[in-house]
């Protein structure tokens, strides 16, 4: 979602949607202290909730205690206010839900670094403290920045690890989207799914239901007219859709019924928004992504988590395998719990860029596949989504769409998804770029902004020459 929530002294933050859009209620806290005013206060209040530990304190181990408490304390809420607990859930994920892996091939093959001298300190943007270089930025402590690896044609022009240690395995959050963004395209391109046809024909369980008459293609673009976007209003309703959805995925009990929900029940019974077609509008949500994960299952007849080590992950020339995290009924998560290291995330990224043979023993990406990505959103449906002016002031200039599970298409084919508590990869194919970056960054001031997707295409523009 985006939203302008006021704070006290007159400031303003802007939330931008995520994989778990419960972190957009952190925005409600503002600066108001008294709990009379603030609902929230109590869930802060609880220890692990609230940022007082340096980001950097996550390149050393937790202490037992800290963890120990942090395991107890687990839950989706709990989790998304991006607090001292986040740190540690963020790099340790698989401690707290069952998880399955995709391993990557037996050839590992390190990248060749070629660091461009300066470049931290000739790419910069503005922000809220001013206009920062990428090296000012990574570094201070308003952002929260874990990691960023950036790689050109194949070798890598800039790392950093304020935060993390390289071989820490990060939550990706809504990147992993991405993940099945491109599978769903892989299964087009092979016949096996028609993007034409109607959801119902894939979920025959949904005939009779408001998914009647919803294309794949318009649930692959997040426009299905249903109430499940995460907006504020839906966020702050303990009864919408959205809210049931994300604690039935972490297996915690409905916040308005103490119950535990069947997350793919949940969404079986959205509402239509009235007067609104498929198609026509943007409307971002985590939980369409979780309707094309159980497609691809039935279709390949196998779980998640081995069908991206055949099709994508058991290609790869990756350091470690991927981490599935898994709802109760061990589905994987894949619109946001996968973890991986920060180098591995930008391999991930290379597949669709040149310089794959770096990262992969045979191409992931077809042509066909990766135009399918570039080019199957609707500029006007963009526009009149929430997101269309939030990634104009992320980059300072506009993408063309949205288009199969990525938040942005730029007119030169760049492509762009972010995640809650800043995460994110850009893929420039046209400059062989790719830039990730992992934060663990909640939404209280002074945290929540992030600008770390402008510094990233200034920066591939500035690798590339133009």
């Amino acid at each position: 979602m985006n939203c302008r929530v006021s704070f006290t002294k007159g400031k303003t933050m802007r939330c931008t949607p995520c994989c778990v859009a419960f972190a957009a209620l952190c925005l409600t806290i503002s600066s108001v202290t008294a709990a009379e005013d603030n609902p929230l206060a109590p869930y802060l209040e609880v220890p692990g909730a609230t940022t007082t530990l340096p980001v950097g304190s996550a390149t050393s181990p937790f202490s037992l205690e800290f963890a120990q408490d942090a395991q107890k304390r687990f839950e989706n809420f709990h989790y998304q206010l991006g607090g001292d607990h986040a740190l540690y859930y963020n790099l340790h994920l698989s401690e707290v839900l069952h998880t399955a892996t995709s391993k990557p091939n037996a050839i590992y093959r390190p990248l060749e670094k070629a660091l461009v001298p300066g470049m931290g300190d000739k790419v910069s943007f503005t922000v809220n403290e001013g206009d920062l270089t990428l090296n000012e930025y990574v570094v201070h402590p308003n952002h929260r920045v874990q990691a960023v690896v950036m790689i050109h044609k194949g070798k890598i022009v800039y790392e950093t690890y304020p935060g993390m240690n390289p071989m820490d395995q990060h939550v990706w959050m809504s990147p992993g989207k991405t993940t099945v963004g491109l599978v769903i395209a892989q299964l087009e391109a092979e016949g096996k799914i028609d993007m034409t046809k109607e959801v119902v024909e894939y979920m025959p369980e949904f005939k009779g239901t408001n998914w009647d008459g919803i294309r794949m293609i318009d649930a692959a673009n997040m426009a299905t007219a249903l109430q499940l976007e995460e907006t504020m209003e839906a966020i702050v309703d303990p009864n919408s859709v959205i809210v049931r959805f994300f604690s039935a995925e972490f297996g915690s009990p409905n916040p308005a019924t103490g119950q535990v929900d069947d997350w793919l029940e949940i969404l079986k019974n959205a509402d239509a928004i009235e007067g609104e077609e498929p198609g026509y509008r943007f409307r971002y949500s985590s939980a369409v992504t979780q309707i094309f994960v159980v497609i691809a299952e039935r279709i390949e007849n196998k779980p998640w988590a081995t069908i991206f080590e055949e099709r994508v992950w058991g290609n790869m020339t990756a350091r470690l395998s991927m981490q599935h995290h898994l709802t109760p009924d061990g589905t994987s998560v894949a619109h946001g719990l996968l973890s991986t290291t920060a180098e591995d995330f930008a391999r991930f990224g290379m597949l669709f860029t040149p310089s794959w043979d770096k990262a992969a023993v045979r191409p992931v990406v077809s042509a066909e596949v990766l135009k399918r990505l570039q080019t199957a959103g609707s500029p006007e449906a963009y526009r009149r989504g929430a997101k269309y002016e939030g990634q104009k002031e992320d980059f300072g200039e506009s993408p063309l769409m949205n288009s199969f599970q990525f938040d942005g298409v730029f007119e030169d084919g760049a492509l762009w998804k972010h995640g809650n508590l800043g995460q994110g990869i850009y893929i420039d194919p046209a400059r062989d770029f790719v830039g990730v970056y992992f934060s663990t960054n909640g939404y209280i001031p002074p945290y929540g902004q992030d600008r770390m997707p402008g510094y990233l295409r200034r920066a591939a523009k500035f690798v590339a020459g133009k």
